[in-house]
């Protein structure tokens, strides 16, 4: 018995949508496609293997699901294998039809900056597993990203559903299809395997693994780890980002073939550098030359040549921004405090801790019936830095003692005079608590001629957010199949700990390149402790009709989520010095799916699907700021998913054809906390609300074939999507005096009056606009060529204009960029058996293009391509 997914048929990768813009690329639609269908090529089937429902497949660069009802894809082990070295397993998806990958760099390695996309949905709202075990969440903040619990090289086989992961997946937020990763068994041949990778960015990945073999009856297992590293944008001699993974798996086969059991561990530690975005209206200025009206572009801006920017806004964009980072400190002679200080690279970093245990059990308990259980743990341990200007501690310490003067947690005090007047630095009697009154460092002595202030927020500051926890679950699901009929039922249980302290220190000096003072607090945004247990139920059966040519799925899950949180859960309730204890629960115990799957003859396949699916709330939205926190009132997210398509195989490839349609309700967004409120400026200080749906549909076709060059092979896909908004988005409520005029409103918002006469309604105009970031027209297509040991691979993405902002007033070009390889493996019977040696290139043609870095509702933010990259790759194995 194997944990691991066979292979199907073959297809490719693809994505979509209109912008609505056709200024942005000066490309109609209709061209679009042309264009994008020119890019199209058919892959190459390797070898043929039996399918269970009697259907000839083939083992291919991407994978058709058959014999599933929904739209489904899979990427196998050469798919994975010509990936680019050092991709992390979100990167790697983009090959499958109907998934768009952005990332701000080659890799996909900085998590906060990853807009992975499944259709219509974020990562956030999809089901992820490894190994059948959920990740939970996805968020890099809250959840974990599946880049940090396997190695690429440990994979064995990814598989996407686009429109539905089936009721049995374990996920409390997916509203979408699901991701499952597989990891490869242990070998029962003893061997080993390295690899070694160097290229552009000061890349560096290195692998090792060890296959122990079967070392007992039945027992075999391997054990592996790796190193990566490369240096991200800005940081060139400065600073690198890191990742160091190892991992062990072992599995038992009883002799009698009734049960395996496999465990596997994870353990990673990983440390990035905040990689920086533009934002939309810098970006045009820079494009037309006059960058915040200084009459230059793309230049390197600093104080010296360039002041009064603003402290944000210095840094190198001479090669179009692909080197815009966070800045190392200019000018050290400028004073402790502000201005030139505000952004040093080494206050913006990221530290993740996690390891994985994990076990599976499968048992054959008799003829037709299975039993599966899979059991884990995992412990997360991170970290964030980030600088933070002393007016802002300062402002922060002085509101904590007007609230309660006694506090005693807070290293810097308040200055008096001998008499207990409140003073300023210069000995001046100042209103208390007010922005002049002096903040000491303590044993200052009471003001008097003569006495030096010695600061208690001496200039620049940062925070240390420590946070984790951990998580343990149990999912099974029992099986009993007949001639005829295939029953499954079974359910997910898990216990999920978060914790999250973000308190704010002085620095060394009160120099940003100060090492933190911890000895001197200043204030804490938050402290959040968040309980939350899930529990999932599932059944669904399938009947064989039409002397099995006919299935007809039925399916139903029953979800239920508690979640508690309390602490000082934004820096409001520290300031007053009181905790809070909140609690929300969402349940739905009737969420249906339907499909039918049914058989032309023994290559082709009509499919159809609908799915009901719900989304709870993430945790961030517990911790909403001050009043605004209703559990009554936010709701869970719901989404009607239909799917139909045809899928095939013929001699030498395979095809598929898909279309969809998606209804998204109660969408939750989340609001920034207003400037003058106090939780401002604070990640994770939001105020959450539902806004209304998004509907989206969409055509998806692939293929792969063998040509009749020998050795010649193409894989190529196309994916049309539509996705809107439904209704406008209440921005703001205007009150008018008596007879006053009524409001007017800017471009992209509308003005609607109220019953109230002297109250009028500003409203986000943006029903029927665009999602932000999703192309109506995408196109994969690549080609491998054999010959004797040696591999050429080249491969291209169309990726279509988008916007960056909801009122759909910024878009972004659309682009195309290349990827080809070479590889050479040794041959047998020479001393270079074993050995391989490959050469990547990702954008061949080294060409500029810019992605979203988020789709706000008036200004977006885009980052730059990173450009052409090398990378050499050596390995063999023994």
């Amino acid at each position: 018995m194997s944990n691991t997914n066979p292979l199907n048929a073959g297809v490719s990768a693809v994505r979509s949508r209109p912008t609505g813009s056709e200024s942005a690329t000066g490309v109609a639609p209709l061209a679009k496609i042309a264009v994008a269908m020119a890019l199209l090529g058919i892959s190459v089937p390797v070898m043929a293997q039996e399918s269970g429902s009697g259907m000839e497949v083939f083992e291919t660069f991407t994978a058709v699901g058959q014999g599933e009802s929904r739209a489904n894809n899979s990427l196998n082990l050469e798919a994975l294998d010509i990936a680019m070295p050092g991709a992390t397993p979100e990167k790697m998806v983009d090959k499958i039809p109907g998934v768009n990958v952005a990332t701000s760099d080659p890799f996909g390695f900085y998590e906060f900056a990853n807009d992975i996309r499944v259709r219509a949905f974020s990562i956030d709202n999809l089901g992820v597993t490894l190994d059948g075990v959920p990740v939970g969440n996805s968020n890099p903040r809250y959840g974990s990203p599946i880049g940090r619990l396997v190695d690429p090289a440990n994979l064995t086989t990814i598989k996407v559903s686009q429109g539905a992961g089936d009721v049995t997946t374990p996920a409390y937020q997916a509203l979408g299809g699901s991701l499952q990763y597989f990891t490869k068994d242990p070998s029962r041949e003893q061997g080993a395997m390295v690899s070694a990778s160097y290229g552009s960015f000061d890349h560096i990945s290195l692998f090792a693994k060890y296959e122990i073999g079967e070392f007992a009856p039945g027992l075999t297992g391997y054990v592996s780890g790796s190193h990566f590293e490369f240096t991200p944008k800005g940081l060139e001699g400065l600073g690198k980002n890191m990742g160091r993974r190892y991992e062990a798996k072992f599995k038992y086969d009883a002799p009698s073939e009734k049960v395996d059991v496999t465990y596997a561990v994870t353990y990673n530690d990983r440390d990035d550098f905040d990689t920086m975005s533009m934002s939309y209206s810098d970006y045009t200025g820079l494009e037309a030359g006059n960058y915040l009206g200084t009459g230059t572009g793309y230049i390197e801006y600093t104080p010296w040549t360039h002041p009064g920017l603003g402290t944000w806004n210095y840094g190198d964009f001479t090669d179009r921004g692909r080197n815009f980072g966070p800045i190392a400190y200019l000018d050290q002679t400028a004073g402790p405090g502000e201005g030139t200080n505000a952004i040093y690279y080494d206050k913006w970093r990221n530290g993740r801790m996690d390891t994985l245990h994990r076990f599976n059990f499968d048992f054959d308990l008799d003829t037709g019936k299975d039993l599966s259980v899979v059991t884990y743990y995992q412990d997360k341990s991170n970290y964030g830095l980030w600088g933070r200007g002393q007016s802002y501690a300062q402002t922060q310490v002085r509101a904590a003692y007007m609230n309660d003067p006694s506090r005693t947690d807070i290293w810097g005090q308040m200055w008096y005079d001998a008499d207990g007047n409140a003073i300023s630095e210069s000995g001046d009697i100042v209103d208390e608590y007010g922005s002049d009154h002096a903040i000491v460092a303590p044993g200052t002595p009471v003001y008097a001629d003569g006495v030096d202030f010695v600061p208690g927020v001496p200039g620049r500051t940062a925070r240390d957010e420590d946070f984790g926890g951990h998580r343990y679950g149990l999912s099974a699901t029992y099986t009993w199949e007949t001639e005829n009929n295939k029953l499954i039922f079974g359910g997910w249980y898990e216990f999920d700990y978060h914790g999250t302290e973000r308190p704010n220190y002085n620095l060394d000096g009160g120099n940003i390149l100060g090492d933190f003072r911890y000895d001197q607090f200043n204030f804490t945004n938050y402290t959040r402790y968040i309980d939350q247990s899930v529990t999932q139920l599932w059944i669904q059966d399938t009947y064989s009709a039409m002397d099995g040519k006919l299935d007809i799925i039925a399916g139903v899950k029953a979800l239920q989520l508690d979640r508690d949180a309390n602490g000082f859960l934004s820096i409001g309730e520290w300031l007053k010095n009181e905790e809070t204890f909140r609690s929300t629960k969402y349940e739905d115990m009737f969420l249906p799916q339907f499909g039918l799957l049914y058989s032309l003859n023994d290559s082709t396949e009509l499919f159809f699907n609908y799915s009901e699916n719900m989304a709870t709330p993430t945790s961030g939205t517990i911790t909403t700021a001050g009043d605004t926190f209703n559990p009554d009132i936010l709701k869970p997210e719901y989404s009607d998913n239909f799917d139909i398509g045809l899928r095939g195989n013929f001699n030498g490839g395979s095809y598929t054809l898909q279309a969809y349609s998606i209804s998204y309700t109660d969408r939750i967004l989340a609001s920034a906390v207003p400037i003058d409120d106090p939780n401002a400026g604070a990640a994770g200080n939001s105020v959450y609300q539902n806004v209304g749906g998004v509907d989206s549909w969409g055509i998806e076709a692939s293929g792969d074939i063998m040509t009749g060059i020998d050795g010649l092979s193409f894989s190529g896909s196309i994916a049309l999507q539509e996705t809107t908004f439904q209704e406008d988005l209440l921005d703001s409520v205007v009150f008018i005096g008596e007879g006053d005029a009524a409001p007017t409103a800017a471009e992209g918002y509308r003005v609607a009056p109220t019953s109230n006469p002297l109250a009028y309604e500003i409203y986000e105009d943006i029903s029927d606009n665009d999602l932000g970031n999703t192309p109506f027209l995408t196109a994969n297509f690549d080609a491998i060529y054999r010959k004797g040991n040696f591999r050429y691979t080249f491969g291209g993405k169309y990726y279509d204009d988008v916007y960056v902002n909801t009122l759909n007033t910024q878009p972004l070009d659309s682009y195309t960029v290349f990827d080809g390889s070479i590889s050479y493996s040794g041959k047998t019977d020479t001393p270079l058996e074993g050995w391989k040696a490959s050469l990547n290139v990702y954008n061949v043609f080294d060409q500029y293009f810019f992605t979203a870095a988020g789709y706000t509702d008036e200004d977006g933010s885009v980052r730059a391509d990173r450009g052409r990259q090398f990378t050499l790759k050596m390995e063999t194995t023994f």
